[in-house]
């Protein structure tokens, strides 16, 4: 059996599991490990097939994120000189100007906020990773289940061996899925950075 269908990893699940009394609830076990990618104490799934960008007219102090928005990578508005690069701060550190203009910096809360109010209609460029469309019956892969199954199987695995009060096994599988989320983010930073370079030490104690 492959794991390139959501048809396909159910099947997979449910043989792995040795369970068979999860047909029912297989679904929810998906959803519960495409949920813990991005929020886990361990680590967070953040690679390139998440990237992308979204443009907004920015017409006021605050923009709605993208509905599909996971993190901030950066942010740009179209000013007349050319595209601006605005400073990305914590909430605390934002400070509002009192006057309007171009904004220079934003903070991400439950909403984009800039540090002033545009005196125009600013046209800005939002770089964020995305949380992929979630696996279901009419969307039968998506990037993560195509360039890292690995991840969604153990994922499910951990949410099954949970509901069934197996520690040990749950222990297992999610040491599994949180391995599976650093081998993907690792091969990502290769892929995007190359290989991290060597070093040579020469002993110049031997004359």
């Amino acid at each position: 059996m492959s794991l390139d269908t959501f048809d396909n990893l159910k099947k997979e699940i449910i043989d792995w599991s040795h369970r068979s009394d999860i047909d029912l609830k297989v679904d929810t076990f998906i959803k519960m490990a495409e949920q813990d990618m991005f929020a886990n104490p361990d680590e967070i799934l953040r690679v390139r097939g998440q990237e992308t960008r979204s443009t907004a007219t920015v017409d006021g102090q605050f923009l709605a994120l993208p509905d599909d928005f996971q993190s901030m990578r950066g942010l740009s508005i179209a000013a007349a000189g050319g595209d601006v690069n605005l400073v990305m701060k914590a909430p605390s550190q934002i400070t509002t100007k009192p006057t309007t203009g171009l904004p220079n910096s934003f903070t991400v809360t439950s909403q984009i906020e800039f540090d002033r109010v545009p005196d125009s209609g600013y046209v800005a460029t939002i770089q964020y990773y995305a949380i992929p469309t979630p696996l279901s019956s009419s969307n039968q892969t998506n990037d993560i289940l195509t360039k890292f199954p690995n991840i969604y199987l153990f994922g499910a695995l951990s949410a099954v061996f949970m509901w069934a009060g197996d520690q040990e096994q749950y222990a297992t599988a999610y040491r599994s899925y949180i391995s599976a989320i650093k081998g993907a983010n690792k091969k990502d930073k290769q892929g995007r950075y190359g290989p991290s370079p060597s070093m040579t030490i020469v002993d110049r104690s031997i004359a």
